[in-house]
């Protein structure tokens, strides 16, 4: 078995959201895949569970376009973010750790190579008992959970992830805001990143291309994140 790592492409949010679902849909072996990718311009994604009647009343959305993910989770702006997805197959040891230890392992190994880069972090302290909220993050930033990668000081969050787990396996899509890091070697930090995610699953990393099929594999998914339906209602077609 090996790491997969496919190429860095900037796309729209549709596009990412379906190349992103695209790859977890077409998961049967038990290979692990990573991959970092970018933004054509500033967007907006929220959670799979949001209300669109709340969402859509936000200001940090206004004359944004706007997409819904796959994975849980709140709001989130990108576009001066590191975005990352990770697919760990229901064939693949790692597929059976708790959402909240893969959660810690993978935003405790940001920290590191944030510290190994000169940033030191934190990880916010889950909630005790009675303490934890209801209900699903509105702002994915602005409202921190437990084990979300934070400042030093631990009053600004850097990195937040969403998760769907399914008989497949176990979709990642994790962001890191990049606002708060000064002369940050981001091909440093990539690099030192998927070192990281090669030592959690302990598998040697393979770079490939993406298939011929790629494209064409997965332009009904394009069309159904584009979608007014999807995007309000959950439902597509």
């Amino acid at each position: 078995m090996s790491l997969i790592i496919y190429p860095y492409i900037e796309e729209s949010g549709p596009e990412n959201m379906a190349s992103d679902f695209y790859l977890f849909q077409q998961t049967i072996q038990s290979d692990p895949i990573f991959r970092h990718y970018g933004w054509h311009q500033s967007e907006v994604t929220f959670g799979y569970g949001q209300k669109w009647t709340w969402v859509s009343e936000q200001e940090v959305i206004k004359s944004r376009k706007i997409t819904r993910r796959p994975t849980g989770g709140g709001i989130v702006s990108h576009g001066k973010d590191w975005t990352y997805m990770f697919i760990l197959p229901q064939g693949h040891n790692s597929f059976s750790i708790p959402a909240l230890d893969l959660y810690e392992t993978i935003h405790s190994s940001i920290g590191e190579v944030l510290l190994n880069l000169g940033h030191e972090t934190s990880l916010k302290p889950c909630p005790q008992t009675g303490e934890k909220k209801a209900g699903i993050p509105g702002n994915c930033f602005l409202e921190p959970v437990g084990r979300d990668l934070m400042s030093k000081s631990g009053n600004k969050k850097l990195a937040g992830a969403a998760m769907k787990r399914t008989k497949k396996g176990i979709l990642i899509q994790g962001t890191i805001d990049l606002s708060g890091f000064l002369n940050l070697d981001l091909n440093q930090f990539g690099t030192s990143f998927i070192n990281e995610m090669e030592d959690f699953v302990c598998e040697d990393v393979k770079e490939t291309d993406w298939p011929d099929s790629f494209t064409t594999g997965r332009s009904p998914y394009v069309e159904q994140f584009s979608s007014i339906s999807w995007r309000e209602q959950r439902k597509y077609p």
